[in-house]
């Protein structure tokens, strides 16, 4: 692992494989959830779809912790059925929500989810038009999600043939540790000068922790 600095002053560690930035970012989330629940009775979980997350959601099905006190939902949801493919809520339940991590509880991301901030930790994905969550850049929301005081935004998007609901800036940073993992030479070139696009709010916002492979 090498560790660099973005403008943003934001910590970015370099690691090898795929497989390498999963298991120490499950070894920072299994970090973050312990450390919280010494100081309170539960501890939330935000996690973001997708692909990128997969192999983390998968390791982290086999640590143990004490799941049932654990509170685990999106940052972002394509306003599907549960059980459609697109669905992120589907993801979770066949990659972390079984195994070790049976016991957690899942609460599907809809107004009222502040209730389980500040998170312990939050891990967020961004795309390679440098949008995180579903605070898309051609989004008519996108503002809303950035500079609202609500907790969640509903989203409409041309490049996405789904509805969404996304996690607004102000909730996903309310969190202890905020974490990002992203793949490929495209997201790291971005992330070394993000001024203008709409990951930099999520830098500006509060201390984040990058976790990069190829």
């Amino acid at each position: 692992m090498t560790m660099l600095e973005t403008d943003s002053g934001a910590g970015l560690r370099e690691f090898a494989t795929r497989q390498k930035a999963a298991a120490n970012l499950a070894q920072r989330i299994k970090q973050a959830l312990l450390f919280e629940l010494e100081q309170s009775e539960r501890a939330t979980l935000v996690l973001s779809g997708g692909s990128s997350p997969v192999e983390c959601l998968r390791i982290l099905s086999t640590i143990g912790l004490p799941w049932h006190r654990i509170d685990v939902t999106l940052s972002d949801e394509r306003n599907v059925p549960a059980t459609h493919a697109a669905s992120n809520e589907k993801l979770l339940r066949e990659n972390l929500i079984r195994s070790k991590a049976s016991g957690a509880t899942f609460s599907p991301l809809q107004e009222g989810i502040g209730r389980l901030l500040p998170s312990a930790c939050s891990l967020i994905g961004m795309g390679e038009d440098g949008h995180f969550a579903s605070l898309f850049p051609d989004s008519p929301e996108l503002t809303t999600g950035l500079t609202g005081d609500t907790d969640v935004v509903s989203v409409t998007t041309p490049s996405s043939p789904y509805s969404r609901t996304s996690m607004t800036l102000r909730s996903i940073t309310t969190t202890r540790v905020l974490c990002l993992l992203v793949f490929g030479e495209i997201k790291r070139e971005l992330l070394k000068s993000p001024q203008t696009y709409a990951i930099n709010h999520l830098l500006e916002a509060m201390p984040v922790e990058i976790f990069w492979a190829p």
